[in-house]
């Protein structure tokens, strides 16, 4: 009994001394449309626009959360964002301070804090992209180039875009859509838990090397098959090429448009 009052009264005491900080970050850069843009996050949701301007905006919110208040303002201090520019293009680095091991002392002692950036960007419509996450979203619209997305919990989409893309998470459904491709140039959607769907132009000329293990392989793109199963498809489109196009998931159907 005695055990459960002193419980009792951390956790309120906790309570009472909890906090929920925000802090915002806004930043524009004058940009080479066609440079790159690149971005690395831990916690939280990467979300790209384009418009017609030669620079890069970046609006991001810094969220810190704990039951101790001093403890919550000195990660918020310790929260940065590290935005860099050369010639190569712009890079933001989302730098996060050192975690405790968050167990259950450390909770009911007020030493847990959780911590994260929420990224709303604005690029030109000509940019390549490099996004790295872990625990998030990532969100692309209208942007051309060559890009690399990664993240692990959390899908990607990639909406109204062209180039080439290499995409990968683990739990979370993958959706691309280019209205045109780099002649030449790869494409490739991975993941474990989650669909696959990707619509591509009807004048692609790849191969294709789909599988998954849970799900099935629908096509509209008229493949010239090397190997057909329930779970896997391979052969050529338009010829095939240099270009290949792989698509991989474990648990998740794949859908090939074409448009």
């Amino acid at each position: 009994m005695k055990r459960m009052i002193v419980l009792a009264i951390l956790l309120v005491a906790g309570a009472a001394n909890a906090a929920t900080l925000e802090e915002t970050f806004d930043r524009t850069i004058d940009v080479r449309p066609g440079t790159l843009f690149a971005l690395n996050n831990t916690n939280g949701h990467i979300d790209i626009k384009a418009w017609n301007q030669p620079r890069v905006q970046v609006h991001a919110i810094k969220r810190v959360e704990s039951r101790d208040a001093d403890l919550a303002k000195k990660t918020m201090g310790e929260l940065r964002i590290d935005p860099s520019v050369s010639a190569e293009g712009v890079r933001i680095n989302t730098i996060y301070p050192k975690h405790n091991n968050g167990g259950i002392f450390d909770w009911l002692a007020g030493n847990n804090v959780t911590a994260s950036v929420e990224y709303e960007v604005t690029v030109p419509t000509s940019m390549n992209l490099t996004l790295d996450d872990t625990n998030g979203a990532i969100e692309v619209s209208d942007v051309h180039g060559s890009h690399h997305i990664s993240t692990t919990n959390g899908h990607i989409t990639v909406a109204r875009s062209g180039g080439d893309i290499d995409a990968e998470t683990t739990n979370g459904a993958i959706k691309a859509e280019l209205g045109d491709v780099t002649p030449g140039k790869n494409l490739r959607l991975e993941t474990t838990n989650g669909r696959i769907s990707i619509t591509l132009p009807k004048s692609l000329a790849a191969r294709i090397d789909a599988s998954t293990t849970n799900g099935s392989i629908n096509s509209d793109l008229p493949v010239t098959t090397t190997e057909m199963r329930s779970h896997v498809l391979r052969g050529t489109v338009n010829g095939g090429g240099n270009a290949e196009l792989r698509l991989r998931t474990t648990n998740g159907s794949i859908t090939i448009e074409a448009r």
